[in-house]
């Protein structure tokens, strides 16, 4: 299977000035010697992270642009006292097949980590690769290609309840359109609900335990969250579904440098679901190796296990492997329908202060094939 070959130029710019109430001893200075020290390059604490970007894919031909991350910690006024790690990404994006994205992301813990704001919001114009739903799919080269535009926003806010738990409300908002397919569909593939489009707003309630040490690249610790959503039709649409989600993450040190994680997670629907609302296997977080979307179905269910371990300086390495499973409902899962990946990576410290990382990731998947990743944070 031919997947992602990426080729990607990291670029790191000049950070915003410590302030003048920095405890001993300060950051290295920002000049150009020491963003080539191995030394100073972690201590600089990088609050602005700009990152060139150059990919190559047979969906999107050569896709340029650039990302930006912005780092801060939430002070209160009268200690100083500061909040965990927080971040907001953007990233603009085009590519040789005349494909847009402009997207952005978010974590932000408030002052005094009252209250915690996470999600995703953009507008893009993509190609995708639809197999069929289940496990019984096209064969892996006989794809539908499918040419679309969508606007989108995914956002979770949490009020703190007590000892790290949190409640909220979740929101979802998703509009595919201009959907072209390359080929006739088949009778089969045809029916597929929002396989040409679709609209839909979920809103929902939401939970949080939030007990990691850095949000970024957790030591240990660990991580909930479990939300339900009702979507309701808009616009004309008939799309009427319900989606449950749970993640659980646990982390272990291992020494002073070294952390084993894991993470399970599990997304199941009832309804009529439209396609792009369907859980989906692969991509750059769980079941990295696979094709986002190379299985689909109403119900989703992963684990992974990453060892993450110091190798000089600035520059650590990772192992991971993960197992996961679709099918309609979790009491049709068959174990011999489950999907396996593995592979190994590169992190480069570039924020000490809230152990931030860039990470290269190469996974091979059990179908068939393999992809390269190339990311801020860990993957989870």
């Amino acid at each position: 299977m031919s997947l992602y070959k990426s080729a990607l130029v990291i670029a790191l710019g000049l950070s915003l000035t410590a302030s003048a109430g920095d405890s001993i001893p300060r950051s290295p200075r920002m000049v150009i010697r020491n963003f080539i020290n191995p030394d100073s390059l972690p201590l600089m604490n990088l609050k602005i992270v700009p990152i060139p970007i150059l990919t190559s894919s047979p969906e999107t031909g050569v896709r340029f642009g650039g990302a930006l991350e912005y780092f801060f910690n939430a002070k209160e006024k009268r200690d100083q006292s500061e909040a965990r790690g927080s971040y907001m990404h953007g990233q603009l994006t085009y590519s040789t097949k005349g494909q847009f994205e402009m997207k952005g992301s978010w974590q932000v813990f408030s002052k005094g980590e009252r209250f915690v704001f996470r999600g995703s919001a953009g507008y893009t114009t993509f190609s995708d690769r639809f197999w069929g739903l289940g496990n019984q799919t096209l064969p892996e080269n006989n794809y539908y290609s499918q040419d679309y535009s969508r606007i989108f926003l995914e956002s979770r806010t949490y009020r703190l309840l007590r000892n790290q738990w949190y409640v909220g409300l979740k929101l979802d908002y998703s509009n595919t359109y201009n959907v072209n397919v390359d080929k006739p569909l088949d009778p089969v593939s045809a029916a597929v609900p929002g396989i040409l489009g679709s609209k839909s707003l979920g809103l929902g309630p939401a939970v949080l335990y939030e007990g990691r040490d850095y949000p970024f690249s957790a030591r240990k610790g660990s991580f909930a969250e479990v939300y339900f959503t009702h979507s309701f039709p808009i616009s004309g649409d008939q799309y009427e579904f319900d989606t449950w989600f749970v993640d659980l993450r646990k982390y272990y040190p291992l020494g002073k440098e070294n952390t084993l994680a894991f993470q399970f997670a599990t997304q199941n629907s009832t309804g009529n679901i439209p396609l792009r609302e369907m859980p989906r296997m692969g991509g750059a977080l769980l079941m990295r190796g696979y094709f986002t979307g190379r299985y689909r179905d109403q119900s989703y269910t992963a684990a992974q296990a990453e060892f993450r371990y110091h190798i000089w300086r600035w520059v650590y390495g990772a192992a991971f492997a993960s197992a996961g499973v679709v099918d309609q409902s979790i009491s049709r899962y068959q174990l011999d329908q489950t999907r396996y990946a593995g592979g190994l990576g590169l992190r480069f410290l570039v924020n000490k202060k809230n152990r931030m990382f860039v990470r290269v990731d190469y996974a091979r998947n059990s179908t068939s094939g393999g992809a390269y990743y190339l990311r801020l944070h860990e993957a989870f």
